[in-house]
């Protein structure tokens, strides 16, 4: 009587000699495991992963096509890092990058790339991946796929359908793009990589199809490869930076404590041409002028910049702006204003050309619009980027005039009898460009205050349990950056504020 195998006998046909069986009983292994973790959990216990990799070096299609697919499903889940982990230790990734360089059949490339996509959420495996595959997912999967090694050629298509191994394979890359900066050096520097992805969101923004899993992936990728974009020329300017940020901020008065932003965020703030004289901080803002005056440096870069110095080119800009304005996606729209946000979070020169970029681009009114977005995370990417922005003189002028309600109106009301208060993040990204702003412009301290952004300040330094003291310090600074404009204190006693709500917090933190 004819009966279904168990699990370890169907591993045990894993080794056997004839490949039928093999084929069968990996393809019945990839059924068993399919969205059931205890049986993937069993699996490995059971030693089904090694047989599974060793059939991937096995000639016979069917028998690493049905290998493939087995892993995939094996690999597939946040509660499955240790069946990737097992993959990786029996030489898996190697093997998969192998096959995915030998094989023509799209259907094992699309497994293949699926296994290593999955491989590539577990923080421990990025950088396997990028030693073991990056060189072949590129030229194998990214390039062609992006249709860049086409460009220039007779007959030539601008934007054919992507295919599934091309959103898979930038699946890889965008997991593995965000492990530090030893991947993000790797991946820059990879021939044809950055250019593809550029090419890749130009035919996209060309084309308005911009709302599908490669683009995300994609956008998000440029992204992450943007961060700490400085770093190609100094490996240590943020570090630097941080140090000399601490040093300020222990060196101004309590009273002018501006390096609650500079160090908090991570981004600096640099002398703005028209500041007032007798603004608050003004002391502070010229401890800064030799560390961030950064506009007449030359840029020197090393020969393989041509690989990556697209990442901030005007092209770019250009295509950030149009996702921008015309994705529904909220994580694509978050990794596109969170690209300009890295970009213009340096000091060097290339920094001060792209700030000036965007206005004259007319993005500032897109990511001002970003702030009414339903996401939090698309409006933390908005307001930073705005923050970052601001440090250009004719943009924070735009910023005053033209989004000061739209920030104010992200601050919470009175919180102390609601539960419902924005995340932390969002507040202070909001925080942070509110105080860019008005920092040392007594007129738009004035609409701040019109709209009123004080009141709404004072319900975070007068809450109880409802913010981080990270926000309640950021809200605290602005409010003692307020006090110090002597011409609105008569407008401050009307209101009923007192100097004690500018100079002192009671909140509690939660």
């Amino acid at each position: 009587k004819w009966r279904n195998p168990d699990l370890q006998e169907v591993i045990d046909y894993l080794l056997d000699d004839d490949d039928d069986v093999k084929a069968h009983a990996a393809a019945y292994l990839q059924h068993l495991c399919f969205m059931d973790d205890d049986m993937k959990a069993k699996t490995r216990g059971l030693g089904g992963i090694q047989p599974l990799v060793k059939l991937l070096s096995n000639d016979f299609p069917e028998v690493h096509r049905n290998a493939c697919g087995a892993l995939q499903n094996l690999s597939y889940g946040k509660a499955n890092n240790e069946n990737k982990k097992a993959i990786r230790a029996y030489n898996g990734i190697p093997e998969l990058i192998r096959l995915l360089r030998k094989t023509q059949d799209e259907d094992v490339k699309e497994s293949v790339t699926g296994i290593l996509w999955n491989l590539s959420s577990c923080e421990d495996l990025k950088m396997p991946i990028i030693d073991d595959g990056l060189a072949v997912l590129v030229n194998v999967v990214i390039i062609p796929g992006s249709g860049y090694d086409r460009v220039g050629s007779t007959p030539y298509k601008d934007h054919e359908q992507w295919t599934t191994v091309f959103r898979n394979g930038t699946g890889v890359i965008r997991n593995v793009s965000s492990a530090g900066y030893e991947s993000r050096k790797r991946l820059r520097e990879c021939r044809g990589l950055v250019n593809s992805l550029i090419h890749t969101l130009k035919q996209a923004a060309d084309t308005m199809d911009l709302d599908n899993k490669p683009i995300e992936n994609v956008v998000c990728t440029l992204r992450n490869l943007s961060y700490r974009i400085q770093e190609i020329q100094d490996r240590d300017f943020y570090k630097k930076r941080y140090n000399t940020l601490q040093r300020m901020s222990r060196d101004t008065d309590k009273g002018e404590n501006s390096g609650c932003f500079g160090g908090g965020v991570g981004k600096k703030k640099g002398q703005q041409k028209g500041d007032n004289k007798n603004s608050p901080a003004q002391n502070t803002i010229n401890k800064n002028i030799s560390f961030c005056n950064y506009r007449n440096m030359n840029t020197k870069l090393p020969a393989i910049a041509n690989e990556y110095k697209a990442l901030w080119g005007i092209e770019v800009i250009q295509k950030y702006l149009i996702l921008i304005k015309n994705t529904s996606n909220p994580i694509t729209l978050e990794a596109g204003a969170g690209a300009i946000q890295n970009l213009v979070a340096c000091d060097w020169a290339p920094a001060v050309e792209i700030r000036g970029n965007v206005r004259k681009e007319k993005g500032l009114p897109h990511l001002v619009d970003l702030l009414a977005f339903e996401n939090d995370r698309v409006v933390c990417a908005a307001a930073t980027a705005l923050r970052n922005l601001a440090i250009d003189d004719r943009n924070k002028e735009l910023v005053g005039k033209y989004a000061m309600r739209q920030l104010v109106s992200k601050l919470p009301q009175d919180t102390r009898h609601s539960e419902l208060v924005p995340p932390d993040d969002t507040l202070c990204a909001v925080i942070a460009t509110l105080y860019e702003v008005v920092k040392t412009n007594q007129d738009f301290a004035s609409s701040f205050l019109e709209e009123k952004g004080v009141a709404r300040l004072m319900s975070i330094t007068m809450s109880e349990g409802k913010y981080l003291a990270r926000t309640i310090k950021y809200a605290s600074t602005v409010l003692r950056t307020m006090w110090q404009f002597k011409a609105l204190h008569n407008q401050y006693a009307r209101l009923g504020h007192k100097e004690s709500n500018f100079l002192s917090a009671s909140a509690i933190p939660r």
